[in-house]
């Protein structure tokens, strides 16, 4: 597609409000590595989450908070987004950044290793909505835990499924992305499963985001 096209389209359906855009913008300057998602996903999040009528969230990895945020914007009256942060210097800024743009009632960060703090949240649950956007060799982890914890007909979201465009290689050529190949893999084929999930698709963006509906 022509690159005005799709810059078109963009600025008609993804228009990204100041406060958004001012968490993703300063992410860096604050210190933290500029590996947010970005507008587009953003709002594929959010429109997805409101697909479900999603009262309760659970996020694997909050860096800044701006995922955090679109999916809080998508909650039904009442709900709750739980965001697990490994760094505590990136949850600190997240909680920051979920305040300035007036979610903190409706935003938990939670400080830890996601695999040791998930099993405390299990009691929060079912959840509606699973979006997993952390370190790449624990995907196939998480997802175990998300169909566990997921209700029938909630949703799982990962990002970068393409792994950086590393998905089709051997583990000895994707370097630093080595353990993320086996991992990445096994959470599609899972995705793929139809004893666990009714459906799933890959929505193309840039990085790749893949969704599957709870069975």
């Amino acid at each position: 597609m022509p690159k005005a096209l799709l810059e078109f389209a963009a600025g008609l359906m993804g228009a990204e409000d100041p406060v958004l855009e001012n968490i993703r913008r300063k992410t860096p300057e604050k210190g933290l590595p500029p590996i947010s998602i970005g507008p587009q996903e953003g709002k594929i999040l959010e429109t997805l989450a409101r697909s479900c009528g999603a009262r309760k969230i659970i996020e694997i990895g909050t860096l800044a908070g701006y995922s955090a945020c679109h999916l809080a914007r998508a909650l039904s009256p009442g709900g709750i987004v739980h965001t697990v942060e490994y760094d505590a210097r990136h949850a600190e800024v997240a909680r920051e950044n979920i305040a300035g743009a007036g979610l903190s009632g409706k935003i938990i960060v939670h400080e830890g290793a996601a695999l040791d703090v998930l099993p405390k949240l299990e009691s929060e649950g079912p959840f509606d909505v699973c979006f997993i956007d952390a370190d790449k060799a624990n995907y196939h982890r998480y997802l175990r835990w998300a169909a566990g914890n997921v209700r029938s007909g909630g949703l799982v979201i990962g990002d970068n499924a393409y792994l950086f465009g590393k998905l089709h290689l051997n583990p000895e050529q994707a370097g630093e992305d080595s353990a993320g190949v086996p991992a990445m893999r096994e959470f599609l084929k899972t995705l793929a499963d139809l004893d666990l999930f009714s459906s799933c698709a890959m929505i193309p963006t840039s990085e790749g985001m893949a969704v599957a509906v709870r069975r």
